[in-house]
């Protein structure tokens, strides 16, 4: 057993959907969230820069003494998860699109992907596509700009998001799509906005839950998990100012939470 946090990081505040469903899942675990909003998003940035910032909030997550790592981004993931694993030794569990069981459940053999451009050009995603749906499903690969900023000014039920929803559904409209794929930790909390512009019967798959149990079975493997009876706690790392954030972060995580501001 082992009492130590987990850490979970993102460009920003959409980690927290992975969050919610390893706190549902683990309710013992203390749980320590990196939101790199300072730095973000990542989305539009070079591959060396992401690198960079994963590796220094790894770096400032393990210094406070993490047992296990959760990249909550599917960019950093598609960028940085491997040279993450190259450098740390200690479990890194990373999140990408959820394209193979969306390609398993298609009866129309089309599926949409929403993600970040940074995602969508990574050679991690391209081996998905490759290795699950290449041949037999099309793949709608639909970048998403200014969809997480939405998100992180908790913009939800503007006309601006719903707009830019709407306009991003539309070439997973033409395809005859009946699964979309969540492919940024942001889009979750716009599953309802989604679900009501997208065509009705579509399924909207969200790969968090997916996470959390590779991370509860990751944890079990090293003797890892928390198995004391107390509720595990939270704790927020925001870089730069963290306070800005404090209305959000809230609206997000639905309680109080404690911020805590990282310079650097």
């Amino acid at each position: 057993m082992n009492k130590a946090p987990v850490g979970v990081f993102d460009s920003g505040l959409g980690g927290l959907s992975v969050m919610k469903a390893i706190r549902s899942l683990m309710p013992n675990e203390d749980l320590l969230y990196f939101a790199d909003c300072a730095y973000a998003p990542y989305g539009d940035r070079s591959s060396q820069y992401i690198i960079e910032r994963s590796e220094s909030i790894t770096r400032e997550l393990l210094l406070r003494g993490v047992k296990a790592l959760v990249v909550a981004c599917n960019t950093a993931t598609a960028t940085a998860v491997n040279d993450l694993r190259s450098k740390f030794s200690l479990p890194i569990i990373g999140i990408e699109p959820a394209v193979k069981p969306a390609a398993a459940a298609s009866k129309t053999r089309a599926i949409g992907v929403l993600a970040t451009t940074r995602t969508l050009t990574s050679e991690r995603y391209r081996d998905l596509v490759k290795r699950y749906a290449q041949d037999s499903i099309k793949v709608v690969s639909v970048p998403c700009p200014g969809l997480m900023e939405c998100v992180e000014a908790g913009a939800w039920e503007s006309l601006h998001t719903l707009s830019l929803i709407h306009k991003y559904l539309e070439p997973i409209r033409r395809a005859n799509a009946d699964q979309i794929v969540l492919g940024c930790t942001h889009y979750p909390f716009l599953t309802k906005q989604i679900q009501a512009l997208a065509p009705a019967g579509i399924t909207i798959i969200d790969p968090s839950l997916a996470v959390a149990k590779e991370l509860r079975h990751q944890l079990s493997l090293i003797d890892g998990l928390n198995e004391t009876d107390h509720e595990g706690s939270e704790r927020f790392l925001i870089s730069g100012e963290a306070e800005n954030h404090r209305s959000v972060v809230e609206l997000l995580w639905n309680r109080p939470v404690q911020l805590e501001s990282i310079r650097d």
